[in-house]
């Protein structure tokens, strides 16, 4: 059974947002287009990339480590404790794996036994930020559960908004990641700090953090380059969950501002958007309700996310088929762009997203060519040169 006795609250789940009316469920959609309403987007990462690499990209650093897994490659997110899951991950690639709501010592013991590290989510709210005191009390509690757990460190997801004239929460927030990973190293001389941030640094959904000194702060930023329909500011229309051109715009958003590409992992979604069309165009553009989100009158809170083995599922009783969309670049599935970009790594919300347990060969085939299309970076060496290890 997971062990549950962890100090923290729950982490927050990554799409998870203040109140903003229910998401519509599936029922009264028709199908017969789903291959036009869902969002069929997982990883907008595209085949045509290096016409617009990013400023900054080059040969990146190679990883000194003797162990290459020790330079963070592949940063991997799970949602549920299941051991048959665990099970099928690709552990030649999995260099961290964070567990979300939930903390298992089978995982903990699994991703030790392979070389990875285990992490978990050091939820925090607002509050803690402008308290000297609130924060030595945070860091001492997540201290101790990392200490009692063998854990390799924690990730931070604070995903709140942060108004750009709210300097105390914002250095707050900073000085909390930095003296968290301070005393981490001090205790744990390998422990890792990550922390999750918005897919652009130019305020999306009003998450005005101090980027820059976030990266200085922490191991690095694992830039969550999806849920990026949150604010549409045009048509109100369904749109790809992770489109290729704003991967890039966002990625090069934080190269703009100085952030050194080794310390960004690109966070790329097994998932998609399930909309419910108000009207459908010839074109197959689907409407969708405009339902409001930090200030903007449209966004995806108008669907409903959904696994890649469902979206996989479902094109089976399209009468469409999977359709390209040449603007995003979407449906593609490649991280080859993170590689070149000489980022530090890539990571994935989320491992569940899969039907591990089904003997059916479409789900047997997804679970495959999810993990292969996952970079092997045994064969291209980029990155960190800062030596770590994990913790037993």
């Amino acid at each position: 059974m997971p062990e549950k006795d962890i100090e923290a609250e729950k982490p927050l789940q990554k799409g998870a947002r203040e109140p903003r009316g229910r998401r519509c469920n599936m029922g009264g959609v028709d199908f017969r287009w789903v291959a036009a309403c869902v969002s069929l987007t997982l990883i907008g990462v595209a085949i045509g990339y290096w016409v617009v690499k990013p400023i900054g990209a080059g040969v990146p650093p190679i990883c000194h480590c003797e162990n290459l897994r020790f330079c963070e490659r592949v940063f991997m997110f799970s949602l549920r404790a299941t051991a048959t899951d665990w099970q099928h991950y690709d552990w030649t690639k999995v260099t961290t794996v964070v567990m979300v709501g939930y903390l298992d010592m089978g995982l903990v013991c699994l991703a030790h036994e392979h070389g990875a590290r285990a992490v978990i989510i050091g939820d925090v709210s607002a509050d803690v930020f402008v308290s000297p005191d609130k924060r030595k009390s945070w860091i001492a509690k997540q201290l101790d559960v990392v200490d009692r757990h063998f854990l390799d460190g924690l990730n931070f997801d604070f995903e709140s908004p942060i108004l750009p004239s709210q300097f105390d929460l914002r250095d707050g927030y900073t000085a909390l990641v930095r003296e968290t990973r301070a005393a981490l190293v001090e205790k744990f001389p390998f422990a890792m700090v990550s922390v999750d941030v918005a897919w652009g640094a130019q305020g999306v959904d009003e998450r005005n953090y101090d980027y820059q000194g976030l990266a200085a702060a922490a191991d690095f930023l694992f830039v969550m380059a999806y849920d990026m329909q949150s604010q549409i500011r045009g048509s109100c229309v369904a749109g790809p969950n992770s489109p290729f051109p704003s991967v890039m715009e966002g990625v090069q958003s934080y190269l703009n501002a100085s952030i050194s590409p080794d310390r960004l992992v690109l966070g790329l979604p097994w998932y998609g958007y399930n909309y419910s069309c108000i009207a459908l165009s010839t074109e197959n553009v689907c409407s969708i309700r405009a339902i409001p989100f930090r200030g903007v009158y449209c966004s995806d809170a108008a669907g409903n996310e959904i696994n890649f083995n469902i979206v996989s599922s479902l094109l089976e009783s399209s009468t469409s088929g999977r359709l390209w969309d040449e603007e995003s670049q979407t449906p593609y599935f490649n991280y080859e762009y993170a590689l070149d970009a000489g980022l530090r790594g890539v990571g994935v919300w989320n491992t569940e997203a899969l039907a591990y347990s089904s003997q059916a060969p479409r789900d047997i085939w997804d679970v495959h060519e999810m993990w292969a299309a996952l970079p092997d970076f045994h064969e291209n060496q980029p990155h960190n040169h800062r030596k770590q290890s994990t913790r037993h």
